[in-house]
This record gives structure tokens, sequence and C-alpha cells, in this order.
């Protein structure tokens, strides 16, 4: 009984901490584009284009110069396959102004054939604001996006 009481009692004098830190986009994304290794430099290039001319400029039909025709979905919203990405894209209104850079990007990470773009989430939990991280992975299959995931749930 009385080391529960010393142990509570010095509980009692430890530093309140904050649960998480906020996420925070980078500053200068075309440094995120940079690797030692051309492939691999390439293979950002590629990723951080699709987001920035496709997915948030909304300009599909410039998807067949990113995607394989065979290109695989994990999303569990989106069909596999090409035609399933632009006809669920074309969903959700037309081209947009291409941004030069993608909103919320906090890094990009290449390895092997895979590229993984993270981001900015934020959420809203009991009426408090804070962020989280999202991320898109693709797998680079000659030059051209083969296989995306997402941490996307079912709507």
């Amino acid at each position: 009984m009385k080391k529960a009481l010393i142990i509570i009692t010095l509980a009692g004098f430890l530093p309140v901490t904050q649960a998480a830190e906020p996420v925070i986009a980078a500053t200068n994304q075309l440094e995120l584009l940079k690797s030692n290794n051309t492939k691999l430099a390439a293979n950002k290039k590629l990723a951080f284009d699709f987001f920035r001319i496709v997915l948030r400029g909304r300009h599909l039909e410039q998807a067949s110069k990113f995607m394989r025709e065979d290109y695989i979905q994990h999303n569990p919203n989106v069909e596999t396959g090409l035609k399933g990405f632009v006809d669920y894209f074309s969903k959700l209104g037309g081209p947009r102004t291409i941004p030069d850079q993608v909103p919320g990007l906090v890094s990009i990470q290449a390895e092997g054939e895979y590229v993984t773009l993270s981001f900015v989430n934020e959420q809203t939990y009991h009426g408090d604001k804070y962020t989280t991280t999202w991320f898109d992975m693709f797998r680079i299959q000659d030059s051209k996006i083969a296989e995306h995931w997402d941490c996307e749930i079912k709507r």
C-alpha cells in the first residue's frame, strides 16, 4: 500500500504532455523530388505530377500518360483499371487549374518501384480539430503507375 501511495504521489509531479504534435506540410515540395538515384527521382516526379495534374487538376484526359491500362486499385470505392479510375473521378467535377504544388504534402518517399506521398489530414473529434496523416502509395512499372494504395474506407 505504501509503494502504491508513493507511485501515485510521484505521478502527480510528472509533466503533462500533449497527445500528439500537429502534422505540418513541407514548405519546399521541389526538394522532396530529389534523389541521388535517377530512377527514384523519376518515380517521385511521376507520382507528384500525377497528383497535381490528374487528381488535383482533374485533367482525366491525361490519366493514360501516368497510369497503366491494367492499373490495380486498392481503394474500396474505386474500380480497378484505368477505366474504373476515370469513371470514378469524372463524377467529382471537371478540370480545374493545375496547381504548382500539392496542397498539404508532407513528404515523398521512394524505394525500389514504390513511391509514397504523405499528407496533412485535418479531422474533428468531439468538436476539436486536429491533424493526422493520409498516405497514397504507388507501384511504378515501366514508368507508369501500376498499382495504388491509400487509407480510405468504404463509403
